[in-house]
Protein backbone atom coordinates (compact mmCIF):
# COMPACT_ATOMS: atom_id res chain seq x y z
CA UNK A 1 0.00 0.00 0.00
CA UNK A 2 2.99 2.36 0.99
CA UNK A 3 4.34 1.63 -2.49
CA UNK A 4 1.67 2.89 -4.54
CA UNK A 5 1.42 6.17 -2.67
CA UNK A 6 5.07 6.40 -3.22
CA UNK A 7 5.05 5.90 -6.49
CA UNK A 8 2.16 7.94 -7.60
CA UNK A 9 3.91 10.75 -6.11
CA UNK A 10 7.03 10.25 -7.76
CA UNK A 11 5.02 9.85 -11.44
CA UNK A 12 3.04 13.02 -10.49
CA UNK A 13 6.30 15.07 -9.54
CA UNK A 14 8.53 13.97 -12.92
CA UNK A 15 5.00 14.68 -14.94
CA UNK A 16 5.26 18.26 -13.23
CA UNK A 17 9.12 18.88 -13.52
CA UNK A 18 8.68 18.02 -17.49
CA UNK A 19 5.51 20.33 -17.64
CA UNK A 20 7.54 23.10 -16.30
CA UNK A 21 10.66 22.88 -18.11
CA UNK A 22 8.52 22.30 -21.39
CA UNK A 23 7.22 25.90 -20.71
CA UNK A 24 10.88 26.83 -19.40
CA UNK A 25 12.63 25.75 -22.47
CA UNK A 26 10.12 26.46 -25.31
CA UNK A 27 9.77 30.30 -24.86
CA UNK A 28 13.25 31.00 -27.29
CA UNK A 29 11.48 28.31 -29.11
CA UNK A 30 8.57 29.94 -30.56
CA UNK A 31 8.19 30.34 -33.92
CA UNK A 32 6.80 33.65 -35.54
CA UNK A 33 6.28 34.92 -39.05
CA UNK A 34 8.03 37.83 -40.76
CA UNK A 35 6.45 39.44 -43.49
CA UNK A 36 9.48 40.66 -46.37
CA UNK A 37 7.29 42.06 -49.13
CA UNK A 38 3.89 40.82 -50.84
CA UNK A 39 5.19 38.01 -51.78
CA UNK A 40 7.56 36.44 -49.18
CA UNK A 41 6.80 35.06 -45.70
CA UNK A 42 9.86 33.81 -43.44
CA UNK A 43 9.55 32.08 -40.12
CA UNK A 44 11.88 32.84 -37.07
CA UNK A 45 12.36 29.85 -34.60
CA UNK A 46 15.03 28.39 -32.95
CA UNK A 47 17.44 31.46 -32.90
CA UNK A 48 16.59 31.18 -36.89
CA UNK A 49 15.38 32.62 -39.91
CA UNK A 50 14.06 30.68 -42.72
CA UNK A 51 12.23 31.25 -46.12
CA UNK A 52 10.97 28.92 -48.76
CA UNK A 53 12.04 30.79 -51.86
CA UNK A 54 10.16 30.54 -55.54
CA UNK A 55 14.04 30.73 -57.20
CA UNK A 56 16.71 28.17 -58.22
CA UNK A 57 19.36 27.54 -55.68
CA UNK A 58 22.00 29.40 -57.98
CA UNK A 59 19.78 32.36 -58.32
CA UNK A 60 19.39 32.59 -54.43
CA UNK A 61 23.12 32.01 -53.91
CA UNK A 62 23.77 34.59 -55.92
CA UNK A 63 21.22 37.08 -54.11
CA UNK A 64 22.49 35.97 -51.08
CA UNK A 65 26.26 36.27 -52.11
CA UNK A 66 25.41 39.84 -53.40
CA UNK A 67 23.68 40.65 -49.66
CA UNK A 68 26.79 40.39 -48.01
CA UNK A 69 28.85 42.60 -49.92
CA UNK A 70 26.14 44.88 -49.90
CA UNK A 71 25.99 44.79 -46.63
CA UNK A 72 30.34 45.14 -45.81
CA UNK A 73 29.78 41.63 -43.72
CA UNK A 74 33.30 40.00 -43.78
CA UNK A 75 32.97 36.57 -45.86
CA UNK A 76 34.80 33.95 -43.97
CA UNK A 77 33.93 31.02 -46.22
CA UNK A 78 31.24 30.59 -49.13
CA UNK A 79 30.52 27.31 -51.23
CA UNK A 80 28.02 26.19 -53.42
CA UNK A 81 26.94 23.53 -56.02
CA UNK A 82 23.85 22.68 -57.49
CA UNK A 83 21.75 21.44 -54.24
CA UNK A 84 23.14 23.20 -51.13
CA UNK A 85 24.96 26.48 -50.84
CA UNK A 86 26.41 28.33 -47.49
CA UNK A 87 27.94 31.34 -46.67
CA UNK A 88 29.63 32.41 -43.38
CA UNK A 89 30.56 35.94 -42.92
CA UNK A 90 31.17 38.06 -39.45
CA UNK A 91 29.32 41.43 -39.04
CA UNK A 92 30.97 45.14 -37.60
CA UNK A 93 30.42 43.36 -34.05
CA UNK A 94 32.26 40.45 -34.76
CA UNK A 95 28.72 38.35 -34.95
CA UNK A 96 28.69 35.32 -37.20
CA UNK A 97 25.99 35.24 -40.44
CA UNK A 98 25.51 32.12 -41.28
CA UNK A 99 23.16 32.05 -44.41
CA UNK A 100 22.52 28.34 -45.93
CA UNK A 101 20.73 27.10 -49.00
CA UNK A 102 19.10 23.76 -50.07
CA UNK A 103 17.25 23.48 -53.69
CA UNK A 104 13.92 22.14 -53.08
CA UNK A 105 11.88 20.37 -56.14
CA UNK A 106 10.19 22.82 -58.22
CA UNK A 107 13.09 25.66 -58.69
CA UNK A 108 12.89 26.63 -55.41
CA UNK A 109 15.10 27.00 -52.43
CA UNK A 110 15.21 26.45 -48.34
CA UNK A 111 17.01 29.51 -46.92
CA UNK A 112 18.01 30.03 -43.20
CA UNK A 113 19.76 32.61 -41.80
CA UNK A 114 21.27 32.92 -38.26
CA UNK A 115 22.85 35.53 -37.02
CA UNK A 116 24.66 35.67 -34.09
CA UNK A 117 25.25 32.18 -31.93
CA UNK A 118 22.17 32.77 -30.39
CA UNK A 119 20.21 34.37 -32.36
CA UNK A 120 19.31 37.92 -33.56
CA UNK A 121 16.13 38.30 -35.45
CA UNK A 122 16.29 41.92 -36.59
CA UNK A 123 19.89 41.49 -38.33
CA UNK A 124 18.67 38.25 -39.86
CA UNK A 125 15.39 40.24 -41.44
CA UNK A 126 17.82 43.07 -42.85
CA UNK A 127 19.54 40.54 -44.69
CA UNK A 128 16.48 38.43 -45.96
CA UNK A 129 15.03 41.74 -46.63
CA UNK A 130 18.16 42.67 -48.99
CA UNK A 131 18.55 39.19 -50.39
CA UNK A 132 14.76 39.36 -51.70
CA UNK A 133 15.74 42.91 -53.06
CA UNK A 134 18.23 41.40 -54.98
CA UNK A 135 16.15 38.46 -56.23
CA UNK A 136 13.69 41.11 -57.64
CA UNK A 137 16.21 43.26 -58.91
CA UNK A 138 15.68 46.34 -56.51
CA UNK A 139 18.80 46.00 -54.63
CA UNK A 140 20.97 49.31 -54.69
CA UNK A 141 24.16 48.76 -55.76
CA UNK A 142 27.01 47.76 -53.44
CA UNK A 143 29.64 50.35 -51.53
CA UNK A 144 33.12 49.98 -51.94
Amino acid sequence: MHWKGTRMRTVTVVSVGFVLSGLLLGQGCLGTSVQTGPDIRANYAWDTLWVHLDYPIDDAYRAASDAVQQLNLDVVSHDQDGVAGQIYAVDAQRDTIVIEMEARLGERTRLTIRANVYGNKDKSEVILERIVENLHGEAPVARQ
